[in-house]
């Protein structure tokens, strides 16, 4: 059973409340100022409430990836101009959007908590702790120190571009007054600044703890330093060569490595025999609850973002009745019949069609959908499946013909087949543990203009998001979220060295790559690029990464882990992007400047805190 974080509600109500009043009690043997924590097993508590605020509403519970990065990345699309998502996938999101809000306060809770659990373990040291505890402590506040910076390195989604521009407000103690709250904005270069100074204050705490997977280890400290100091070059060029020698240390002395291709393809799914591997240097662990129905209460074990994204499939029970829905032909009809069944209450995202495209899968049989029409061969008294169905794509070898090309390595990206789901011919396992295949929404059967592939990445790939085990996972899914993994350090790593050693960048490219089409990393392969301008798989030669092979596996390795959208703003790409995605749902994509990388300080936090700092080129109240 995968490890769950223990939350204490006495304990998170004290810590959410910021104010030194709620102690004022006189009775010894009752929690006060001056009494917690009183116990390690007291630090641990506040040590494990700062892990838990990973689990909130506004981050991986809920919103993160379907209502935030996905969104402004394009990673995704929506079924529609859905409520405030809209204004996201604009590149502009409204002030007033309750997504951007709830995600703006659960980062600064993160901060708190984080910030209050340093304070609280510095009190028991000074007033309670024995010498046999002093290792202890050190590893508790090294766990601090980590979680407050990984909550500041997820709100860069709120920096601005320029290093003397607005950054984030700065919480480096515990705040007991109301109008201590309102804090205002540091600039860009102090906000990454403390950042790394978080960091190499968590490092030395946590030398040497590297067994439990579930907290923060060394390894975890150092790959979040590495990533940081690569997003912050731009400020702080004298960083290079300590980015540099802290990505040598890990690849060299970590015994992280990349994981087997049979492990690769089945680490982002639940199944906890590949999770917590030796590629990860760290992860969100998440476990489904089947007593509790996706993340509508608060703090939550498992993850509800698969609700938003959870995929559409064939419906094998679809109502067919001789002498009724066998009268009309769908092929005679403007649209299509609609089968297709949710594997969760919501199923709103779709993978954007331009990733498609960019995994090299494009001009398809014109790359429309295809019709459906009667199966001649169905038999209404066999029990159905995939075979005995009573529709059929009118398309002769479609599906034969879509499969035939994904397996084509020359042509199209392998790693396409794990992380999107192709309509009428990917396999999915519905709510009876039967194979069926996905489908498009129901929502989307009048726009044969939007191919809908599904996600599947994150996703319940034995089953259905929603019901009960063994198949369902009750909207609480199970799929941890990586956060670092050597893949990643092995990318940066040759970005580093492209313009000084192109030789080993090529390499550490190619281990990745070679990896993700089944290949020993280590091993030259017949799939390797020969150059760091080589073409990709892209299939369009506008694409902005058709050659940039450094880029594209940054894109293609880590499609939908949150992490393309930092790339875009540290690359300063985000109008070639918008180009190349053209439109969403909501219309054609206008890239507006610097505003368009930046998320506004919600509407909320600018009538609570008269010192808060819209951002540029966002309206204030």
């Amino acid at each position: 059973m995968k490890y769950q974080k223990t939350i204490y509600i006495l304990v998170l109500s004290i810590l959410l409340t910021g104010c030194k009043d709620f102690f004022n009690i006189s009775n010894p043997q009752t929690l006060s100022q001056d009494n917690f924590p009183a116990t390690m097993d007291q630090v641990d508590q506040l040590v494990t409430a700062a892990y838990a605020q990973s689990h909130s509403i506004g981050m991986y519970a809920f919103y993160w990836f379907p209502m935030g990065v996905w969104l402004y990345d394009h990673t995704t699309d929506i079924y529609g101009s859905y409520d405030e998502r809209a204004t996201s996938q604009d590149n502009y999101t409204a002030i007033d959007s309750r997504y951007i809000t709830t995600t703006y306060t659960d980062l600064c809770k993160w901060m708190r908590l984080a910030t209050t659990g340093l304070e609280g373990i510095e009190f028991y040291r000074k007033n309670y702790s024995t010498a046999q505890e002093q290792a202890a402590l050190d590893y508790a506040a090294g766990e601090c120190y980590f979680n407050r910076a990984l909550a500041y390195w997820h709100a860069q989604i709120f920096f601005e571009i320029k290093p003397d521009a607005w950054g984030f407000p700065i919480i480096d103690h515990v705040i007991s007054d109301v109008e201590g709250l309102k804090l205002p904005r540091a600039t860009v270069r102090a906000t990454w600044q403390f950042i790394i100074d978080d960091l190499n204050h968590a490092i030395p705490l946590l030398t040497g703890y590297n067994d439990d997977t579930f907290r923060a280890t060394e390894w975890a400290a150092k790959g979040l330093l590495a990533k940081v100091y690569m997003q912050s070059l731009y400020i702080f060029p004298e960083n290079k060569d300590k980015a540099k020698t802290l990505m040598e240390d890990i690849i060299n002395n970590s015994g992280k490595a990349l994981v087997s291709y049979d492990i690769y393809s089945d680490m982002f799914f639940g199944n906890e025999a590949n999770e917590h591997n030796i590629e990860s240097l760290y992860e969100l662990t998440m476990t489904s609850n089947p007593n509790q129905n996706g993340p509508w209460e608060d703090y939550t074990t498992g993850s509800g973002m698969p609700m938003v994204y959870a995929p559409w499939f064939v419906d094998l029970d679809i109502r067919f009745r001789k002498g009724r829905e066998d009268k009309i032909d769908p092929l005679t009809l403007e649209n299509d019949v609609i089968i297709s069944t949710k594997s969760s209450e919501w199923g709103n995202n779709f993978v954007h069609d331009r990733n498609i495209a960019r995994f090299g899968f494009w001009n398809f049989y014109g790359d429309t959908v295809p019709r459906l029409t009667f199966n001649p061969a169905y038999d209404f008294d066999a029990p159905r499946s995939l075979d005995n169905y009573p529709y059929m794509i009118h398309t002769p070898n479609y599906r034969a013909d879509a499969i035939a090309l994904k397996n084509d390595k020359s042509k199209v990206d392998p790693r396409l087949r794990l992380f999107a789901g192709q309509p009428y011919v990917d396999e999915y396992i519905d709510a009876k543990g039967r194979t069926s295949v996905y489908d498009r929404s129901s929502e989307s059967n009048n726009r044969p203009d939007r191919l809908a592939w599904q996600h599947r990445k994150y996703t319940n790939t034995r089953g259905v998001e929603k019901g009960v085990p063994p198949y369902g996972l009750n909207q609480s899914s199970n799929c941890n979220y990586y956060i670092i993994r050597l893949a990643d350090i092995y990318l940066l790593y040759a970005e580093l060295l492209a313009d000084t050693d192109q030789a080993t960048a090529l390499e550490y490219v190619n281990k990745v790559h070679r990896r993700a089409y089944g290949e020993s990393p280590d091993t030259p392969s017949p799939y390797d690029y020969t150059s760091l301008t080589d073409r990709t798989k892209a299939y369009f030669d506008d694409d902005p990464l058709a050659t940039n092979p450094l880029r594209y596996e940054r894109w293609a390795e880590l499609f939908a882990e949150g992490q393309w959208w930092l790339d875009v703003r540290r690359y300063h790409i985000g109008s070639e992007e918008a180009t190349y995605y053209e439109q969403t749902s909501h219309g054609p994509i206008t890239w507006k400047g610097d505003e368009s990388y930046v998320q506004p300080i919600p509407q909320l936090e600018l009538e609570r805190n008269h010192n808060i700092q819209q951002s540029e080129g966002y309206p204030d109240i």
